[in-house]
């Protein structure tokens, strides 16, 4: 009866041996699972954040463009000395500018404005008018965001003023 006893115990510590087993196994595959799921949310957050990121600094390098074409001291409107006109474009400088602009397109103004494309629209007086001042177009264009801004145009052959708008549109 010994015997019995002794091989029921061993049977019974088997199958609670066997019950513990699978209960872990089954706990670590949910912990992965679990796991599983946080690294694919996770993934899919970076994502987002990354894309957001890269659509903030692209905005960022458009204003920074747009200024630094505002505050050209080759295109705006000065006498002298004397302080320049905010927001004006002196359309004496901006009808000889293509030429410079062309010569030191690789090296100087490449770094100020990368790929970009800048013109000059004059809406009054009529006719309208377009000058294209830089234009620099990648191979691979993914994304164009243009940005205007409305400016004063100077002519100083006739002596007055004529309104307008610049328009950066930066590449991506």
């Amino acid at each position: 009866m010994n015997k019995n006893k002794r091989r029921f115990w061993d049977l019974s510590l088997q199958r609670k041996a066997q019950v513990r087993l699978t209960e872990t196994v089954a706990v670590l595959f949910i912990f992965f699972i679990l796991v599983m799921f946080g690294m694919i949310f996770y993934y899919h957050y970076y994502q987002v954040s990354l894309q957001d990121k890269q659509a903030e600094l692209f905005a960022s390098r458009a204003m920074d463009t747009t200024l630094t074409t505002l505050f050209l001291p080759e295109l705006m409107c000065s006498k002298g000395e004397a302080e320049p006109e905010s927001n004006c474009i002196d359309l004496m400088k901006l009808r000889h500018l293509n030429p410079t602009f062309q010569d030191h397109l690789v090296d100087y103004y490449f770094e100020m404005f990368s790929y970009a494309k800048i013109t000059v629209n004059q809406t009054y007086p009529p006719p309208s008018k377009e000058w294209v001042i830089y234009e620099k177009v990648p191979d691979e264009i993914e994304f164009y965001d243009p940005t205007y801004f409305v400016v004063a145009l100077k002519d100083d052959l006739t002596g007055s003023y004529g309104f307008g708008y610049l328009e950066v549109g930066v590449y991506s």
